[in-house]
């Protein structure tokens, strides 16, 4: 049985990798803030990782990250957290000997995503990506980042992180107009439960390096919201504002390389969202 280090169990994310590799029969080590945590640390302050009792463990799964906006506050929390805090994660790492740490990255880090200046969030998770790399590298370990797009579930944890997928739900949902800016760009969803596969995966393939995992289906806002008043039937409409700022147009990278060396594809189409989420 491999253990397995999840740090950032309680996300979204990271609760459903527990479920899915929890049923297959990996033992999981629980890492957070929480004193009824396995390890307890919290990536904001300078106190070393402290460890219940003593466990190791073959992987460290990090999800754990600050989504600061572009506001001078937002900058310094990704700065201070996705940044400053990878000195805890290695020393989980050298604590629990783990060699391997599979990294949930972000396709905000990717550079062809925009063509202006990279965001303060893409930017610090990238940051992060060098920095578990080379420090891993220095205890003969290796590093894998996922890089993900955005995530949504049929629990609502999603909205906190995607509010346009959230807000396109409740108002459908509720049968409320809502206000939508013109679709400007395409958006890359991809279901939790696709993503926590992604990751049980890379281990089963002990896969290294940098990996890009759009969905393969990009999604227009607008027509994700009109099939979402279709489905739930309650009435109300959307209505495209031109006043409002349109989604800004982003470039998805698309390899299918990684789904080819794992043998799969994430199959859950965010254009099912609505019924699946009126259905749960």
């Amino acid at each position: 049985m491999k253990s397995v280090v999840i740090l950032g169990h309680t996300s979204m994310l990271g609760q459903e990798i527990a479920r899915q590799m929890s049923a297959s029969g990996f033992n999981i080590i629980r890492a957070g803030r929480s004193p009824e945590n396995d390890i307890i640390v919290d990536l904001e302050d300078d106190v070393a990782p402290k460890m219940q009792q003593p466990v190791c463990a073959e992987v460290l799964i990090d999800c754990a990250a600050a989504f600061g906006n572009e506001s001078p506050e937002g900058i310094r929390e990704n700065f201070r957290i996705n940044i400053g805090g990878y000195s805890q994660v290695l020393e989980i790492s050298r604590l629990t000997k783990a060699k391997k740490i599979l990294y949930a990255g972000s396709l905000s880090s990717d550079p062809i995503l925009e063509s202006g200046i990279m965001g303060a969030y893409g930017f610090s998770k990238a940051e992060a990506e060098r920095i578990l790399d080379w420090g891993i590298a220095r205890s003969g370990g290796s590093f894998c980042s996922l890089r993900l797009p955005q995530l949504w579930d049929t629990e609502g944890l999603c909205c906190k992180h995607q509010p346009w997928f959230g807000r396109v739900i409740a108002y459908a949902s509720q049968g409320l107009h809502l206000k939508m800016p013109p679709a400007g760009g395409l958006r890359n969803f991809m279901h939790v439960s696709d993503a926590a596969k992604l990751f049980i995966l890379a281990i089963d393939y002990d896969l290294k390096g940098i990996h890009s995992a759009s969905h393969p289906e990009d999604v227009n806002m607008n027509q994700l919201a009109r099939i979402a008043y279709k489905v739930f039937n309650h009435g109300g409409e959307v209505v495209v504002d031109n006043n409002k700022s349109p989604f800004r147009p982003v470039q998805f990278p698309k390899n299918d390389d990684l789904f080819n060396i794992i043998g799969y594809k994430p199959n859950i189409s965010v254009l099912c969202a609505p019924e699946i989420i009126r259905s749960a």
